[in-house]
């Protein structure tokens, strides 16, 4: 027999009891197994126990956005320590404290003396400064890279590839109209062959040796008197390559254009006739080609 058959055929309860067993019987009747064992304590109620594990989730959530923040605040903090710093570094010597300003100054005059370095570093004379716009609007500057405009710019011409380039650029007006070396100044270029050699350089000497054969100058004549003959290795040699009976104009232009530019060895004290006879040669070749084709 059951316990609930056994309470319901006992005898008559008092009255404070019955509501008591009242409950007792409808708990148990409704949930044999799991209500009996709630009542009694085995286990504990299913809604409390789930109320208890939503409780502890909620908890363990807590704790892990805490951890979170405190992590977060932790790498901002390391962060900002991480930025260098903009305030000027703490001087490493007494020299840095005292001298500082003079360093700054030193400084900025080599910055000074950089742009000063891509300006003309010597005035060119006015038919050199017209040979060379010559030049360039007969195409002959058409690739050179430094100059940044459509314009021709002679502060461009403050370096050495610059310099070289117009050179270059002589040489090559010299190949395409080798027709008017005859029309040139015989006076002027003889002025100019008598001088010397412009450079050591060994293409520069020879253009002058051949320009000296052309009007028969001996060579010695020349290098007893040149100031670079004990630096020179062609001392007193003469060139016999080539027709010796025709003007070369791009030998002619190779050596007058550093007198131009004034490029010549610094050694060399140039006399003010010779630059006048460059200066005459230049206007000349400058007129002789203003008909002619450019090179654009």
């Amino acid at each position: 027999m059951s316990l609930v058959a056994l309470l319901k055929h006992s005898e008559p309860l008092c009255t404070p009891c019955k509501p008591f067993l009242h409950n007792f019987c409808r708990t148990l009747s409704s949930s044999p197994s799991t209500r009996l064992q709630e009542a009694v304590g085995l286990i504990e109620n299913s809604e409390t126990e789930t109320q208890n594990e939503s409780n502890e989730l909620k908890r363990k959530l807590w704790e892990s956005e805490k951890e979170v923040r405190v992590l977060r605040e932790a790498q901002s903090r390391t962060s900002k320590e991480d930025v260098p710093s903009k305030t000027t570094p703490f001087p490493t010597s007494l020299l840095t404290i005292f001298a500082g300003k003079n360093v700054v100054t030193g400084e900025m005059k080599r910055n000074e003396k950089e742009n000063e370095e891509v300006e003309v570093s010597k005035e060119w004379s006015p038919e050199m400064e017209a040979f060379v716009s010559h030049l360039y609007k007969e195409g002959y500057f058409r690739k050179a890279n430094f100059l940044k405009t459509d314009e021709l710019n002679f502060r461009c011409f403050g370096n050495g590839y610059s310099k070289s380039f117009i050179k270059f650029a002589a040489v090559e007006f010299g190949k395409d109209h080798q027709e008017i070396a005859k029309w040139l100044s015989g006076s002027d270029l003889k002025k100019v062959a008598l001088f010397g050699c412009p450079s050591l350089l060994k293409k520069n000497i020879f253009s002058a040796k051949r320009l000296r054969l052309y009007f028969g100058i001996k060579e010695d004549t020349v290098c007893s008197k040149c100031n670079l003959r004990n630096s020179c290795k062609f001392v007193n040699q003469s060139v016999w390559k080539g027709d010796i009976n025709t003007l070369n104009l791009a030998a002619v232009m190779r050596v007058i254009i550093l007198y131009g530019i004034e490029e010549v060895h610094p050694n060399l004290s140039v006399p003010h006739q010779v630059k006048a006879s460059v200066n005459r040669l230049l206007k000349e070749l400058k007129n002789l080609t203003q008909t002619t084709p450019s090179r654009i």
